[in-house]
């Protein structure tokens, strides 16, 4: 079970934004210019453990005076909104148990609305795919409208994935290769009539700061968490200065 280290209260009819372990962080990094740009003084925060999670602790980013540990929550209560926040990945063969406990909360609760954030292999993409847009979406009937500029994910077919990464049983979920989570939660919710959002970016592993700047304002736009926003002119999260640690010493230049 997730365990808070606070009560929310009552959250019923909220909606639930939670950030996928998937390629490059995309995910994780969105909710990092989120969190970066909403207004401070609506938020209230909590840790929370689960199990699942490896375990870490270190500085918050939020709030220089205290530390955090590898799962927090956020509430937004006069916008109904609960932002999850996940700084570590999930032990292996730990996701169906982190999905279970995590949707059983989500019920437990009486929520409105679940949108998982994510990425995908851009490798795995098929040829229409490559042209136009890297952003993708998936839902369940029950939500909100989609904006028109927005394009669904498109299904594939078992002939048209590389060998390495077709399943060995008929898949359970959308195609979503290097999605962390994402697949099956979508499928638990189908099956639980959940009513879901999968905001999805292709990219590849790297320097991810960017796709993490474009998914924020793709977010948005389904949304609008942050008035006004966009991603490209946003506050960069201080978390990232220290990203890919410290410079490189000039004395091996020598």
């Amino acid at each position: 079970m997730l365990i808070f280290e606070r009560e929310l209260g009552d959250v019923s009819g909220f909606t639930v934004l939670l950030p996928a372990v998937s390629v490059g962080n995309a995910g994780q990094l969105c909710m990092d210019v989120i969190l970066e740009n909403i207004n401070r003084e609506k938020l209230e925060s909590c840790q929370v453990l689960h199990p699942s999670i490896v375990p870490i602790v270190g500085p918050d980013p939020l709030n220089k005076t205290s530390v955090l540990t590898a799962m927090q929550v956020y509430v937004v209560k006069d916008q109904s909104l609960i932002l999850f926040q996940l700084r570590s990945g999930l032990l292996p063969g730990q996701g169906a148990a982190f999905i279970q406990d995590f949707v059983a909360w989500f019920q437990e609760s009486k929520c409105k609305d679940l949108i998982v954030i994510g990425s995908m292999h851009s490798h795995e993409r098929i040829d229409k795919q490559i042209m136009g847009t890297s952003l993708r979406y998936l839902s369940t009937t029950g939500v909100k409208q989609v904006p028109d500029t927005f394009v669904k994910l498109e299904p594939r077919s078992q002939d048209t994935q590389f060998e390495h990464n077709k399943p060995e049983e008929p898949a359970s979920g959308p195609f979503i290769p290097g999605g962390g989570v994402s697949s099956r939660i979508y499928h638990t919710c189908l099956q639980k009539n959940i009513p879901i959002t999968l905001l999805l970016k292709f990219c590849s592993e790297g320097d991810n700061r960017i796709d993490g700047l474009e998914l924020s304002e793709y977010v948005n736009t389904y949304t609008n968490i942050i008035p006004d926003f966009s991603g490209q002119k946003s506050k960069i999260p201080a978390s990232w200065q220290y990203l890919f640690g410290h410079s490189a010493p000039v004395q091996m230049f020598w």
